[in-house]
């Protein structure tokens, strides 16, 4: 599973960051909001114009960021065709949340007065006061943080939960070196059986007879299953498995059959390899 950004729109006070800061302490994830990118990325022209051009660089951020980790963007984003811009800006799988706390409450928890003051004309372009809220229409979630029964913080977060756990996998360690039918038949059996599966790379010494770094292997394993539920990690070389009592998942050993070559898989593995010398041949 890929990972996501959730985009948090709502007025000001209505609990956006709080909810970002908790689940990303929950669920590990990188935050952005007008605090964390203030220092490279501030934004001083409040116009509409303005607001649009920073919010859709602040997604283009975060799309680059979800490369890496998991993406929970803050920010009040009040017009609705920007919202629409910047889930074509994200990865398909972002999520548009809703923080749809209600104007009398944003107001009455407005700590730094701001509320206040653009009623009384001293703060210009105020969201919600001065400048228009537009109703969320893309939005896949809302979000009530109003205090009330059942809309604690944590209860909130448990809300969102789904967009960012990810379902128990099936670890296959070994050298991969390199990826050949063998492996596929061994990934392709746990795909079959609906598993995540996760391929953990040893980080074995490049050698005569292992002349393919981590990071290559890695590669292969990558290109092959672009599109499937697959992972590699590089993990540290091991000598051996040592595991208690109930621990929560089994160690069992696939029968392996002998699969045919295709050329499919032939040519997935020489688009991410070369052999070192003219005369070398593709091991397996």
């Amino acid at each position: 599973m890929d990972n996501r950004v959730v985009w948090l729109t709502g007025l000001s006070g209505a609990g956006k960051t709080t909810i970002a800061m908790a689940a990303a302490e929950r669920f590990g994830c990188e935050v952005l909001d007008g605090d964390t990118i203030r220092d490279f990325f501030s934004n001083t022209d409040f116009s509409r114009e303005g607001r649009e051009r920073h919010l859709l660089g602040v997604a283009r951020m975060a799309r680059m960021i979800s490369k890496h980790t998991n993406v929970i963007c803050s920010f009040i984003t009040p017009y609705e065709d920007v919202r629409a811009k910047i889930l074509d800006i994200l990865p398909d799988n972002a999520v548009m949340v809703h923080v749809s706390t209600s104007l009398e409450v944003c107001e009455d928890r407005d700590a730094k007065g701001l509320y206040a003051k653009a009623r009384s004309g001293e703060i210009a372009n105020f969201t919600g006061i001065t400048d228009p809220f537009d109703e969320p229409e893309c939005t896949h979630l809302a979000l009530d943080s109003s205090g009330g029964e059942g809309k604690s913080v944590d209860e909130l977060v448990d809300q969102l939960a789904h967009l960012f756990e990810k379902p128990k996998g099936v670890l296959l360690p070994g050298r991969w070196q390199p990826l050949h039918v063998g492996h596929e038949w061994l990934i392709q059996s746990e795909l079959d059986r609906g598993k995540r599966v996760i391929v953990g790379i040893r980080d074995t010494p490049v050698s005569e007879s292992d002349p393919y770094s981590a990071q290559m292997r890695k590669r292969m394993i990558e290109y092959r299953y672009t599109s499937e539920d697959v992972e590699a990690w590089i993990m540290p070389d091991i000598e051996g498995i040592s595991y208690g009592r109930k621990v929560g998942y089994e160690v069992r050993e696939t029968e392996e059959s002998q699969p045919r070559c295709s050329r499919s898989r032939r040519q997935a593995f020489e688009a991410v390899t070369e052999p070192t010398s003219p005369n070398e041949s593709w091991s397996s």
